[in-house]
């Protein structure tokens, strides 16, 4: 293998043989590790956990898993051990050196740190830190000291490729270097350049709620997930990623954020998505959920078709409206109750006012159903009493009957048979007693009469919104995704929930998220804490969402989260952030800081315009054949619907090797795709090409001044809008 040259620095060697010692113990502790648990680094192993074993194996299985995640760690290490280098004299110490990791590495004949964790206390220092004074927060309290060096490296295997030593210049060097050389296709992990105000989110505390407005652009989805992985290594003793959960937009999004984990070290973290969480919790009670597009349906509308069809989504999704529902599911306890209590032939098996204590009181913290299954425990009880009670009477009866009989009567064949038919008539009293108690019991959950859940769902809507109900009801008996958080509420409330309580959850996309969402995961989860990112200016879906944070942070959250901005954008060059802030600037969100690019240049945007069909699709297919010579390989044809998508990958899909991306994936390849633009939002391309940015598909209209800010925001490099008749007037003045 040729020898790759030491970068021009003058401690090129010296940190190119560290690099070699740090390697040298790396695969000494993976030779370890794989001669203890029979493993090989690199290939996938996990340890399947049993339902129910013994302590003893629970410990020996969490033991093996706890080898198997470390040979992990310690494989990814063995490719990039470190990133940085921290020189730090702490007040009145010796001088310290450390080398920060995705994964601390310790030395195990010194049992000194060969890398220290990104997630450390001392890694404050790089994220947060310039040269001079700084102190940190170590778990024995604050360390004050001078920090003397700080020093990014770029290391592969056991080759030194680049390193810049701090300062505000090299570190904008080096950061626009990284950012630059960024060609994938899904999101990666960011731990050798998080920023300032990227770590103050990602260590933000795990029992605070924290809400993050993040500019397109800002990392806020990288950062939720770094978050995850800080908090599992800073509260490791507590927090396992069983109890973690991450709630995306859709699968598609789910796969392209699905490496990012595992690249830190982190797997078996729960990652769905709100459907998919009421699926599990709600079992096969989860109706069909129509899969129409409420966005695809709304950019077919004009602005007051779209308000009137977004009035139903935002009542559905009101913390009032799940207000309404508490109160009807109280009232519904009461009201499957027997009006007259429960009895058995004239036997009162349980009076009203018993069945209420019992039924509404000691019984309330079962689901509907498990009540009346539980109360039936309790009626089976009294109906076998009931049994002998009555059983007794009989026997009492006849007793009476047959001593008046041998009073009255000599003791003669014709007295004696009548005895026997008077036990004869006892038994078979007997025998109508066990059978009606039989069938008593048999139609008992007639006696409690409650509609299924689609049933439910109507008479709610009937009896809470009188005058909207018709507005309201799903049309054709379907549901959507909005009609979810009540259906999952109903279903909690009457049938249970199979959940596995989670201690923190992360939202992304969370704008497009409900009050209502948001509160029935607090409740079905009470002690997590919630990190939630989104980004109001790409609230394409705000019929369904929010339109400000405050909607949470006092109604939902008690005025109890923090609300942080991210508001540097790391993903768009300054050309092409500043073409999609012109956009954005047509309709301002109040309250939200202007978003700043992070100081990388590129190609300006092209804005071309075509003739005519033909000539837009030969000026497409020849940019994405130039994109490819430049050798980018994530290429995004973006276009504003779902059915102007598919249209022009008929088109295409002859000429270029592309792939039509839709709601239904779960999967996704990268390469060169055409899609629409509510699947493209979180996602980002190497290049981007929005397809048809002429005023007919993109008039002055706050709605699609979002949608097109959502597609202007997805390139790293290059970006091209392609237009036929005149110019969308929110691009006005940019030709």
């Amino acid at each position: 293998m040729a020898h790759i040259p030491l970068p021009n620095h003058p401690d090129a060697q010296v940190e190119y043989d560290r690099l070699q010692v740090t390697r040298d113990v790396i695969d000494r502790e993976i030779a370890e590790v794989e001669a203890l648990t029979g493993a090989k680094a690199g290939v996938c192993m996990d340890v399947q956990m049993k339902e129910d074993p013994d302590q003893q194996e629970q410990v020996t299985m969490q033991l093996f898993q706890f080898q198997l995640d470390r040979l992990r760690q310690l494989f990814l290490a063995s490719g990039q051990a470190y990133f940085a280098r921290l020189d730090y004299i702490p007040t009145g110490s010796r001088p310290e050196t450390w080398y920060l990791g995705r994964w601390g590495v310790l030395d195990p004949v010194t049992l000194t740190p060969v890398v220290v964790d990104w997630r450390s206390p001392v890694a404050n220092l790089y994220y947060s830190g310039q040269i001079g004074p700084m102190d940190y927060e170590a778990p024995d309290g604050q360390v004050r000291g001078e920090l003397t060096l700080k020093r990014m490296l770029t290391v592969r295997n056991r080759d030194l490729l680049s390193l810049f030593d701090s300062g505000i210049v090299s570190q904008e060097a080096y950061l626009q270097d990284v950012l630059g050389n960024i060609s994938t296709d899904r999101l990666r992990d960011i731990v050798s350049t998080i920023q300032a105000e990227q770590n103050i989110v990602i260590r933000h505390p795990l029992n605070a709620h924290l809400l993050v407005q993040g500019a397109a652009g800002s990392g806020k989805t990288t950062i939720a997930l770094h978050r995850i992985a800080y908090l599992l290594y800073t509260f490791r003793d507590t927090l396992k990623p069983e109890n973690m959960m991450i709630l995306a937009p859709n699968p598609l999004f789910l796969s392209y954020i699905s490496q990012v984990l595992p690249d830190l070290g982190v797997e078996r973290v729960v990652q769905t998505t709100f459907e998919g969480w009421c699926k599990t919790a709600m079992g096969s009670r989860m109706p069909k959920i129509s899969r129409v597009s409420r966005l695809e349906k709304n950019l077919a509308l004009s602005a007051e078709e779209r308000e009137k069809a977004g009035r139903a989504a935002r009542i559905k999704g009101s913390l009032a409206a799940m207000e309404k529902l508490e109160q009807y599911l109280s009232g519904l306890q009461s009201a499957i109750l027997p009006q007259n209590g429960l009895k058995m032939a004239g036997v009162v098996i349980m009076d009203r006012a018993e069945l209420e204590r019992v039924f509404l009181t000691d019984l309330r913290h079962y689901p509907l159903e498990s009540r009346i299954a539980e109360l039936k425990k309790i009626i089976r009880s009294r109906v076998h009493s009931a049994v002998s009670f009555l059983k007794e009477q009989y026997a009492a009866m006849t007793e009476q009957q047959v001593n008046r009989l041998r009073s009255a009567f000599p003791d003669t064949a014709q007295r004696q048979q009548k005895i026997r038919e008077i036990y004869l008539l006892r038994d078979q009293r007997y025998r109508e007693i066990d059978s009606r108690a039989e069938e008593y019991l048999r139609r008992y959950r007639e006696k409690f009469p409650l509609p299924d859940l689609a049933g439910l769902y109507r008479s709610f809507l009937e009896t809470c919104f009188p005058e909207d109900s018709a507005f309201l009801l799903p049309e054709d008996g379907s549901f959507r995704p909005e009609d979810l958080p009540i259906l999952a509420m109903i279903c909690r409330s009457v049938y249970g929930f199979k959940v596995h309580p989670m201690k923190h959850i992360v939202i992304d996309e969370c704008q497009d998220f409900s009050p209502f969402q948001v509160e029935l995961l607090k409740r079905s989860n009470p002690v997590a804490s919630f990190t939630l990112v989104g980004d109001l200016y790409q609230g394409i879906h705000s019929d369904e969402g929010i339109r400000s944070w405050e909607e949470w942070t006092g109604p939902v959250f008690n005025h109890q989260a923090d609300l942080k901005q991210l508001t540097v954008s790391y993903r768009n060059t300054v050309e092409i952030m500043n073409l999609a802030r012109s956009v954005a600037a047509s309709y301002p969100v109040p309250g939200i800081s202007e978003t700043k690019p992070v100081l990388r240049h590129g190609e300006p945007p092209r804005i071309v315009r075509a003739k005519d069909e033909k000539e837009r699709l030969s000026l497409i297919t020849a940019q994405v054949r130039a994109w490819q010579q430049e050798g980018f390989h994530s290429i995004a044809l973006i276009e504003k619907t779902e059915e102007q998508a598919k249209k022009l990958f008929r088109a295409l899909n002859k000429e270029l090797d592309v792939r039509l991306l839709s709601e239904t994936d779960s999967d996704y390849r990268g390469g060169i795709v055409v899609l629409p633009a509510g699947l493209a939002k979180g996602m980002e391309f190497d290049c981007v090409g929005i397809c048809d940015a002429s005023a007919d598909n993109f008039p002055a209209d706050e709605f699609l001044c979002r949608i097109l800010y959502v597609m202007m925001t997805r390139p790293l490099h290059r970006q091209c809008l392609w237009y036929k008749g005149e110019l969308t007037p929110l691009l006005a003045g940019s030709c």
